[in-house]
């Protein structure tokens, strides 16, 4: 929980009534690894916050490949947005790629809160506002010639490029290129 509130502070004061709601109504979810949390199909009527662990979302191919949208980790939010904003069924699914610790809120106690306590307004307008930001980094990245792409990612997020839980079928699927074609780009590199 203190990691969700030094992400919440960094954006806006939180004030201390908040804190303690927010500790006795966002329990802590522990899900396995290779967990589905939500379903391609299914509405997204929360989010949730990552406090330990890593997950994928992604976009699932005709012909069952998956196009990794993005990957979340330890001090990241989570949630299907359009899925959670519309109320319509999400078109991607979201998985654990290790055991991982939630703190998740539905979207009708997430309004409750917003009017509970109507600073709290800013705190999740600037998370929307930095996801959306992220969101807007990947599509200029699969726009990209695909050679820069992975010089791209690497300089914006290295995290995603340097960790060993993400496999380079994961890392190409998310650069919209194969495998062999991320092979070659990292040996002229």
């Amino acid at each position: 929980m203190e990691e969700l509130l030094k992400l919440l502070e960094s954006f806006h004061p939180v004030p201390i009534e908040l804190q303690i709601h927010l500790l006795h109504h966002l329990p802590k979810e522990v899900h396995r690894a290779n967990k589905t949390i939500l379903d391609e199909g299914d509405v997204c009527d929360w989010i949730a916050f990552v406090e330990k662990g890593l997950l994928k979302i992604y976009y699932e191919l005709e012909d069952g490949t998956e196009r990794i949208i993005w990957f979340q980790r330890d001090g990241d939010v989570i949630g299907s947005m359009k899925s959670y904003f519309s109320g319509m069924p999400s078109k991607l699914t979201i998985r654990t790629m290790e055991e991982t610790h939630l703190r998740k809120i539905r979207k009708t106690d997430l309004e409750l809160l917003y009017q509970k306590f109507p600073s709290f307004n800013i705190n999740a307008r600037r998370i929307t506002e930095e996801y959306y930001s992220r969101n807007e980094d990947h599509v200029i990245l699969l726009a990209m010639p695909p050679k820069e792409r992975l010089k791209k990612l690497e300089a914006d997020y290295p995290w995603i490029v340097s960790d060993e839980r993400i496999k380079d079928y994961m890392l190409a699927g998310y650069l919209g290129i194969d495998n062999s074609t991320l092979s070659k780009y990292r040996k002229s590199s």
